[in-house]
């Protein structure tokens, strides 16, 4: 089953903010950055989420164990819902996506074991901010 990591990063809170997607399918990497503007950090986790689930689309991803160190994403998908209301638009776009795949699993996991997209979505940030 193709594993997704996902991650954000951002100076400041609210800060400008990048994410960075990893997408593994039979032991290929897939990369993807992207720059997210000025949002707080559980907004950018979120829009990093939902980035990683359209990449995993246009790698024609059907099924996904997809791996996050957000909490409140995990947490969120686990309950079926979202507590806070700012969040639930973003759970709303995720319910769409989600009909789009046959089978997703969201799974918590420490920071330790997100190192490259957390790597990643540092290096996007600070290559956004050098040429801004």
């Amino acid at each position: 089953m193709p594993q997704i990591y996902f991650d954000a990063a951002t100076k400041g809170n609210p800060g400008e903010s990048c994410c960075a997607v990893v997408i593994i399918i039979d032991g290929l990497r897939h990369q993807f950055t992207k720059s997210l503007g000025l949002l707080d950090n559980h907004r950018a986790e979120w829009e990093a989420f939902i980035y990683s689930l359209e990449e995993a689309k246009n790698l024609n991803v059907k099924n996904a164990l997809i791996y996050t160190d957000s909490k409140l994403i995990a947490d969120s998908i686990d309950k079926n819902y979202v507590k806070n209301k700012a969040f639930k638009p973003y759970f709303e776009q995720y319910k769409s996506i989600e009909q789009k795949f046959d089978l997703i699993f969201v799974k918590w996991i420490p920071r330790a074991q997100n190192k490259e997209s957390n790597h990643l979505a540092q290096a996007a940030l600070r290559k956004y901010l050098k040429n801004k």
